[in-house]
């Protein structure tokens, strides 16, 4: 992720893998802070259009914070001698440091430019920092978070509670297509989806440490209880929440 920061501030650059690209032809999600007292802040995120990695411009330099071993999340199964540094904490570390003076409830005009349209939100700094994480995190390289990368791809800045369900349950059920057409045993329950975020739970609670270690105020971890809700609530209420989609499918029930 390449951080610009205030207006002639430092450039602060986020993690991805360090690999080549094809000819420039990453995704971009470029996100513009503005504040109504002038202060700007642009972040530019590129993806890999195939891996969906992101894809670093500068090298990124960790922090005690970031160590694998600080807070490190009770289901990680990454080890501190080849990954010394967490890869998540590592792609949201130049946003954690850029915020660190900025309050949840602070707002601020969003937009959000790619390549085929841009959108546009006045919101609170935890909404905003939560969209921009929900691409980071998932992009970063964490065998955890990996799971909602497909999701990267289509990402739609500040989605409601009703447009993730669509997002995440049609991601996930497609993925199965995938792997019945691969000859591997689907799952159309969604039981796999249910354990794909009690594991993204576990890694929010344990970054949202990591992050109120170092953040002064408290936007960055008010973000990730933002992005915890849908995950808190999958195991508990995902045949309930797809209920709720079902009267947008009734032609499909409707005799020809």
């Amino acid at each position: 992720m390449k951080l610009l920061g205030k207006k002639h501030g430092k450039n602060v650059q986020g993690n991805g893998p360090d690999k080549k690209t094809h000819h420039n032809e990453e995704l971009l999600f470029n996100y513009v802070f503005r504040f109504e007292d002038g202060e700007e802040h642009s972040f530019t995120i590129n993806l890999d259009p195939e891996s969906l990695l992101s894809v670093p411009q500068e090298p990124c330099k960790g922090h005690d914070w970031t160590k694998l071993g600080h807070n490190q999340c009770e289901n990680c199964p990454l080890d501190a001698q080849h990954d010394p540094h967490c890869p998540a904490a590592l792609s949201i570390a130049g946003l954690i440091q850029e915020f660190v003076d900025k309050f949840s409830y602070e707002t601020a005009e969003i937009t959000v430019h790619t390549k085929e349209r841009n959108y546009f939100k006045v919101t609170t700094m935890q909404k905003a920092i939560a969209s921009l994480m929900g691409i980071l995190m998932p992009s970063s390289g964490c065998p955890v978070m990996a799971n909602l990368r497909p999701m990267v791809r289509f990402h739609l800045p500040f989605a409601n509670i009703l447009e993730t369900t669509f997002r995440t349950t049609s991601t996930y059920l497609l993925g199965q297509f995938f792997l019945m057409k691969n000859a591997e045993t689907p799952d159309f329950s969604f039981e796999g989806l249910v354990e794909i975020y009690k594991n993204v739970n576990m890694v929010n609670r344990a970054m949202a440490k990591r992050i109120r270690s170092v953040a002064g105020k408290d936007a960055s971890a008010n973000a990730l209880i933002i992005l915890d809700i849908f995950a808190l609530d999958v195991p508990l209420s995902i045949e309930d929440q797809i209920e709720g989609l079902r009267p947008f499918f009734s032609p499909y029930f409707e005799s020809p």
